[in-house]
């Protein structure tokens, strides 16, 4: 079956319907993607390469310095995807009359790796919380349970696997050139294979499925760490005149716990929209981007991105505020006189 799709968003862009909703759309798709998605990816893009720069400059010698150089790569990766799709759906560009159908190429070379980066950050946040959780469990052991070589083993083990849910996306779609009625002109566009039937859906109910995992497995490692954090605290407060020099270790291991604490609460708070949409998504029918409430899809799904873009893009606060190591070595680099 080489017979694609016809072009989603020029329909929901350019439909019959001249109403104030469509304006609205419009203006809604220019200021939401081309004015604030496209100016806190700016940022992010500064702010993660910013990220990667003091986190080399440590050194990639401790899990949580790789797990956070790592995590800013695939945060710039979501923010370069996401700038993508934001000049794919612009609606002036879709109007321009280039030969290829912009929404198509998106789907294909934008939307499903800005998912898979997604899912690699949120999974390289349970890592994170995983590692904390067995810090605080295993104080004596943890160096030897947990090495840089280890970590740097499980990432690439993340991304991996998290690659594998694509194949069955790419083995039934690809790009081709085909007629066009509505342009009455050939265009570069969506195309499918003949196992499309038996792959339709398959990877994007494996990203579903991740994603809630990924999310509940960031949720409950965290309330452990502020948990067993609180529990610390306590005994801290009690034997605060013993053994001042293990006191202070672990007055160090606790700065890392809530640093890891802040990172991953803010995840859930970004994840949490994504998760919920993804679910409608897989239940309700209707719900998608040829179907009744394709306007609302596409809307929702914008503001999504724009929640993503922003997680993707704050870290660098985080890290500044709480991380006592990222400020000096962030002024050594960038503000040198």
């Amino acid at each position: 079956m080489n017979e694609s799709k016809e072009e989603d968003v020029p329909l929901y862009l350019n439909s019959q319907d001249t109403s104030d909703l469509s304006l609205v759309s419009l203006v809604f798709s220019l200021v939401n993607n081309s004015c604030i998605s496209s100016a806190i990816g700016l940022f992010g893009m500064v702010a993660n390469v910013m990220n990667m720069l003091v986190f080399y400059k440590q050194g990639l010698s401790s899990s949580i310095n790789i797990s956070f150089f790592f995590m800013s790569v695939s945060d710039m990766l979501t923010i370069i995807f996401v700038e993508w799709g934001n000049i794919c759906y612009n609606p002036y560009i879709l109007k321009a009359g280039f030969p290829l159908s912009f929404p198509e190429l998106y789907y294909i070379a934008g939307g499903w790796p800005s998912g898979l980066s997604c899912r690699i950050t949120l999974y390289i946040t349970v890592y994170i919380t995983a590692e904390r959780c067995l810090c605080i469990l295993f104080p004596l052991t943890i160096k030897t349970l947990i090495t840089p070589r280890k970590t740097k083993s499980i990432i690439a083990l993340i991304n991996f696997l998290n690659a594998l849910t694509l194949i069955p996306e790419y083995t039934s779609t690809y790009l081709a050139w085909r007629f066009n009625p509505l342009r009455n002109t050939t265009i570069l566009g969506l195309a499918f294979r003949g196992n499309r039937a038996e792959t339709q859906g398959v990877s994007f109910l494996l990203h579903v499925i991740l994603v809630v995992f990924g999310l509940c497995s960031v949720i409950v490692l965290t309330s452990v760490l502020v948990i067993q954090l609180r529990r610390q605290t306590k005994w801290r407060l009690k034997n605060r005149a013993e053994n001042r020099k293990v006191s202070l270790l672990s007055s160090r291991d606790r700065k890392s716990v809530v640093l890891v604490i802040a990172v991953a609460t803010f995840v859930v708070i970004s994840y949490i929209p994504l998760t919920s949409v993804s679910l409608v998504t897989v239940f309700v029918p209707e719900f998608y981007i040829e179907g009744k409430l394709y306007k609302v899809f596409g809307e929702t799904w914008a503001m999504v991105t724009l929640i993503g873009m922003t997680n993707a893009s704050a870290n660098i606060i985080i890290y500044y505020k709480m991380n006592s190591k990222y400020r000096p070595t962030f002024h050594e680099i960038f503000c040198k006189k």
